[in-house]
């Protein structure tokens, strides 16, 4: 099972281009902090223990900066009781019984089989396979769930900030290859119209906060992967079928 991030302030990276090794060793951590915070929220119900980190001076600053409103709810009250409503509204949102938003790439890809364990879901397995990952293994780890994918970017773009601060080229080139065919054929194809249903259907106001990041998140990711190929003159090789990374509306 993937850990749980604990949030700190430099998960929420500046919207700003990178130039040297070192930051661009930075950013990259700061980036995989980011998805990896991303993943914890939609892994599971907060615990009072994750709300409370969260509360922290830094914490609230930086998510201020990046837009994020968590709402009145966040702001009164004990955290045990907000984790309780929480997990209320996490099972409602995305577990049911009923009509739920299933957080999974099979369930909620445009023109896709629409049923979770689809086709699609050994396709993104094997993406991870191939990168010499093994994500999503388990029953409660399904390996299109949103929370997965958002693991496996944290993971490349760890691996990508080592890769920069070893002066290695040839590695982060392939790490950003990974991210940019990943966020074009996986989860830039779905998360938008799931992060609007989240918004959509929400109670309290945690979840679409944390929607709306993800989604403004990967918009800018397209444009930053890009731009550090570019530094590396890796777009040329890159797939014609990925070039233009696809809209994240799929």
């Amino acid at each position: 099972m993937p850990r749980e991030h604990a949030p700190k302030e430099e998960q929420l990276p500046e919207v700003t281009h990178a130039t040297g090794h070192d930051e661009l060793a930075r950013s990259a951590t700061e980036r995989s902090r980011l998805y990896g915070l991303l993943a914890t929220v939609f892994r599971r119900e907060p615990s009072a223990e994750f709300l409370c980190q969260m509360k922290t001076p830094e914490l609230v600053v930086a998510l201020a900066g990046a837009g994020v409103d968590l709402g009145d709810e966040f702001e009164s009250g004990s955290f045990a009781a907000l984790a309780e409503a929480l997990a209320i509204e996490y099972t409602r949102l995305f577990l049911g019984p009923g009509r739920h938003i299933s957080p999974h790439e099979s369930v909620q890809l445009k023109r896709g089989s629409g049923i979770l364990w689809g086709p699609e879901t050994p396709i993104v397995r094997q993406a991870y396979r191939d990168a010499g990952f093994d994500l999503g293994e388990t029953e409660t780890d399904i390996p299109d769930h949103i929370s997965v994918e958002l693991d496996f970017l944290s993971l490349l773009a760890g691996q990508e900030a080592q890769a920069w601060s070893d002066h290695d080229k040839a590695g982060a080139a392939k790490t950003l290859k990974l991210q940019h065919e990943f966020i074009s054929r996986h989860l830039g194809k779905w998360a938008s119209a799931f992060c609007a249903k989240v918004e959509e259907e929400a109670e309290f106001s945690f979840y679409p906060a944390f929607a709306d990041l993800l989604r403004g998140y990967l918009s800018g990711e397209k444009a930053e992967v890009v731009h550090r190929l570019s530094i590396l003159g890796g777009l040329s090789t890159l797939d014609t079928h990925d070039t233009n990374l696809q809209s994240l509306n799929g």
